[in-house]
């Protein structure tokens, strides 16, 4: 099919997209009130029904560069790859349940403002330092994997940088528009396309496998060996020892359990009951289709697209980490058109919603609070949280445009995450928790995550150095080393140095706050008075009427 289509299907997308920015900007202008502007860019104004939630968390969560990351591992390990992703995701999913009223008894709109009225404003600042880190990180890493499957379909493989500043410019002007409004409306848009382009790539690595393997795709997976693996490993949850699982387990659920995405979405719906009910849909959403149809068009791969001793196939990269589109290479080329879509559409809605949690600590954790201490008007906290959002996404663009792998983004910005960022989040409940506690504790993980990464992944003598037990988790002992320093470092810092004062523990409430003037009191600006009368949210408009 000529690259044209391509092209047409791209810039529909595009002006579709920035139009329901528009949309979402002039519908919800009834909503707000001048005094509380910044609160509606940033979440809302707690107005968002629980279903849009749900979506929207799996819209951005259905992210190519994970689902590329994550169905390598399972290419070149078979079953013990679903430990790198898939089975931590799951059980992820049910801790959000458990945790959704737990995270609304702060009232604070992003974890940095809780870190502020928990432990201070220095630990505002630190964790809103690592906060950009590794969401940045994560924002430039979608859009690379954007680029580098988009590019040959427009005829742009040698400029794939192109190809990102195509995807980042619509992104920048629907988020600017209407703030975290816009980002999950454009997300439940989007994840309609996203699901049936899931649904359309397992059948279509089914349907490869299945002529492959003679129509024994068991058999044939039966009998193949992995490139990280052995003959028959296929199938083997342990086939690096258990060790390892209980490594990844530890060292990644922390930093998934507290991304600010995640905790964002369950503080921005209206009632806690319907925080419960949007973290229902999304396990069963990020069940199907970000944990079990990725697995299965995996494992498919193995068959379709065989490995050649301990590399994978050529069709997919020297790191496997290009399944899906050597998979879209095979389809007919109209239906390749729509996959480039699902594409699109799965590479926005993760772009816009990290891009949301990459600008958000730069503008109202660190410049409004610390460099003008809290004085703007709320008008121009928007103005500021507009120019923070282009920043980020310029920078992750600039990024993405000069990353060569995803390896080395995803490895240490997970392992941040979890030492620096979750650990001291978690003990945000114990009320013994001091601040010189947890800056150390950030310090410790963060020195422990880098150096042990680079001294399993990078230096020479890596294994003569670990025992044995310990080179059995394949280099991911880092992310477990980092949490373990944190939390002994919290511990033993927060008994050594005095109790945090009274005023510090009364943050974390007793009960889920659900009133909106009990969630905005001591927010910066002027908290927005409810109507009297519930709005009532209709589906499609982007607003409550």
């Amino acid at each position: 099919m000529n690259r044209e289509w391509y092209w047409a299907a791209l810039i529909t997308y595009s002006v579709l997209m920035v139009v329901i920015g528009v949309i979402t900007r002039t519908s919800a202008q009834r909503l707000r009130r001048a005094s509380s502007e910044h609160l509606e860019f940033w979440i809302a104004q707690r107005q968002l029904p629980g279903w849009w939630l749900a979506v929207s968390l799996t819209a951005g969560w259905l992210m190519l560069g994970w689902l590329s990351y994550g169905m390598a591992q399972v290419y070149k390990y078979g079953a013990t790859g679903l430990w790198i992703l898939p089975i931590p995701w799951f059980i992820l999913c049910f801790i959000i349940v458990a945790m959704a009223p737990l995270v609304r008894r702060i009232g604070a709109v992003s974890l940095p403002e809780a870190f502020h009225k928990r432990y201070g404003l220095s630990a505002r600042a630190l964790l809103a330092g690592l906060s950009f880190f590794v969401f940045i990180l994560w924002t430039q890493a979608e859009l690379f994997i954007g680029g580098q499957i988009i590019s040959p379909f427009l005829g742009l493989q040698d400029s794939p940088w192109l190809v990102v500043a195509l995807l980042v410019l619509p992104v920048m002007i629907y988020m600017c528009l209407g703030g975290f409004r816009a980002v999950v409306f454009t997300d439940v848009v989007q994840f309609g396309f996203m699901a049936v382009f899931m649904i359309i790539l397992a059948a279509v690595a089914v349907g490869a496998a299945h002529r492959a393997s003679a129509g024994d795709i068991l058999g044939a997976l039966a009998q193949a060996t992995p490139p990280a693996g052995a003959k028959g490993d296929v199938f083997s949850l342990g086939s690096l020892g258990w060790v390892f699982p209980l490594v990844l387990l530890l060292g990644f659920l922390p930093g998934w359990m507290v991304e600010q995405d995640l905790t964002l979405r369950l503080q921005a719906a209206r009632t806690t009951r319907d925080a419960r009910r949007a973290s229902l849909l999304a396990l069963v959403l990020i069940t199907v289709f970000i944990l079990v149809l990725p697995s299965l068009v995996a494992f498919c791969a193995i068959v379709a697209f065989p490995p050649t001793g301990t590399m994978p196939a050529r069709q997919l990269g020297s790191d496997a980490t290009n399944i899906v589109a050597a998979f879209i290479t095979t389809m007919h080329p109209a239906l390749s058109v729509f996959m480039i879509l699902g594409v699109i559409a799965c590479q926005m809605s993760t772009v816009d919603t990290f891009a949301n949690v990459s600008a958000m600590p730069l503008a109202y954790d660190i410049f409004v609070p610390g460099v003008l201490k809290g004085r703007p008007s709320a008008r121009m906290r928007v103005r500021i949280g507009q120019l923070a959002t282009l920043v980020a996404l310029i920078v992750a663009a600039l990024l993405a445009m000069i990353s060569r792998s995803l390896g080395d983004v995803y490895n240490i910005s997970s392992g941040v995450l979890s030492a620096c960022i979750a650990v001291p989040a978690l003990f945000v409940f114990w009320k013994r928790t001091t601040l010189p506690a947890v800056l150390s504790a950030a310090i410790a993980g963060f020195v422990g995550t880098v150096g042990m990464y680079f001294l399993e992944n990078k230096a020479v003598a890596a294994w003569f150095v670990l025992p044995k037990w310990l080179q059995a988790s394949a280099g991911y002992n880092y992310v477990a080393t980092g949490v373990v320093l944190s939390i002994g470092t919290i511990v033993l810092v927060s008994l050594i140095t005095p109790k945090p004062p009274r005023a510090a523990l009364e943050s974390v409430r007793p009960a889920p706050v659900d009133d909106w003037e009990e969630f905005t009191a001591g927010l910066p600006g002027q908290p927005l008075q409810r109507a009297k009368e519930p709005l009532e949210i209709v589906p499609g408009s982007g607003v409550g009427v």
